[in-house]
């Protein structure tokens, strides 16, 4: 890899670990100030997020072209066993279609739960038809963007520093940074987009392609769409008391 290659993969590298993490925050909760009072601000959020990740994707591109290296070395092909690699879509997409079924028809608890455990992303959450056809616009981006990044430039930045680096240690490096970058979610948060990191690692390992990781990463996102209303929080159940009774 040339100078001016090394270069910039070194600053690509540098942003995702040490600014990405910082600034995501950051944005998060100028969101979180903005949302109730600026009808807009959510859906600027959305078509500014989508600009910063095609260009990270762009300058991933340019640092191929210095370094004469092909799409192939971060994975963008079809790998050994396409065939393989489109099984894994069709099991992953089958699993996350039933659960977004279950998402929408679960009723009140379900929707508790999912309150819960979206807290660390509630503002994000479109609201409408029109934020909600950006939101697959996002989605892809994301699915195909963060795979680029993370998955694609990631795994072989790694293995150009250290070449004889196990899958194991890839995986689980590039996994800790995209639980990073999410650190706007909080801790439990980091914690459970490093799992999902690591699973899209290990289906970029395992079928030698970027490709079903890109789409599995679109169908988990996309499956936001399919989540009952969690703006507003659940209503506390009125409690009796001995002796008193609770008219309807």
């Amino acid at each position: 890899m040339g100078i001016l290659a090394a270069g910039l993969a070194s600053l690509l590298a540098a942003v995702l670990v040490l600014a990405v993490p910082l600034a995501g925050r950051q944005r998060y909760r100028r969101l979180l100030d903005a949302v109730e009072r600026d009808p807009g601000a959510r859906l600027r959020y959305y078509q500014r997020g989508i600009e910063r990740e095609w260009l990270a994707v762009a300058l991933v591109g340019v640092i191929g072209l210095l370094a004469h290296r092909g799409p192939d070395v971060i994975g963008l092909t079809t790998g050994p066993h396409p065939g393989a690699a489109l099984e894994v879509v069709v099991e992953v997409g089958i699993f996350l279609g039933l659960s977004a079924v279950v998402f929408r028809y679960g009723g009140d608890v379900v929707r508790q739960v999912l309150r819960r455990q979206a807290r660390g992303f509630l503002a994000l959450l479109p609201r409408g038809p029109r934020e909600r056809r950006w939101f697959i616009a996002v989605a892809v981006t994301a699915g195909v963007c963060e795979e680029v990044l993370l998955r694609g430039f990631g795994f072989a930045y790694v293995r150009w520093l250290w070449p004889s680096s196990p899958d194991w240690a890839v995986v689980a490096m590039t996994a800790a940074v995209f639980g990073l970058d999410h650190l706007y979610q909080g801790a439990r948060g980091v914690i459970l987009t490093g799992l999902v990191g690591a699973v899209l690692g290990s289906v970029v390992t395992s079928t030698g392609s970027l490709l079903p990781a890109m789409a599995v990463h679109a169908l988990v996102d996309l499956r936001v769409l399919a989540l009952p209303d969690l703006s507003s929080p659940d209503e506390p159940a009125p409690t009796r008391r001995p002796g008193v009774r609770i008219e309807p």
